[in-house]
C-alpha cells in the first residue's frame, strides 16, 4: 500500500510541478505541455493487447475489444518502442520534427535559450 501511495505522488508531481525533471521528461519542461504520446487508429486496432502488455509506463489499457491510451503523459518523451510492435500499424506518434519544434518553443517560453 505504501508503494502505491508513493507511485501516485510521483505521478502527480510529474504532472503539476512547474519545471519538473522526471523520467518521462528529461528536458526540465512541464510534461503536460509536451504533446508527445501515442495515438491509436481504432479502425486498425485488433485489440491484441501487445501494446498494453509491452509498455512499462502503463500508457495503454484494454477497454472492450480495443487498446486505449489512458495515461498519455506517462509516455516517455521521444520513445516510440511500442509502435513497431503493433502487428497492424495502429499506433502513431508526432513526427520527430514536430517534437523538436515543440521543445524549441517550450524552451523559449521558459527561458532556456
Amino acid at each position: 500500500m505504501g508503494e502505491e501511495k508513493k507511485e501516485k505522488y510521483l505521478a502527480e508531481e510529474r504532472y503539476y510541478g512547474p519545471k519538473v525533471m522526471a523520467p518521462q521528461n528529461p528536458f526540465g519542461l512541464p510534461r503536460k505541455e509536451i504533446k508527445w504520446f501515442p495515438t491509436i487508429n481504432h479502425e486498425l486496432c485488433t485489440g491484441c493487447g501487445i501494446c498494453v502488455e509491452f509498455c512499462p509506463e502503463h500508457v495503454y489499457e484494454k477497454q472492450g475489444d480495443k487498446a486505449v491510451v489512458v495515461r498519455p503523459y506517462d509516455c516517455l518523451v521521444g520513445c516510440e518502442s511500442c509502435r513497431p510492435r503493433c502487428p497492424v500499424g495502429a499506433i502513431s506518434f508526432p513526427s520527430r520534427q514536430e517534437l523538436k519544434q515543440m521543445l524549441r518553443e517550450l524552451r523559449e517560453k521558459y527561458g532556456y535559450r
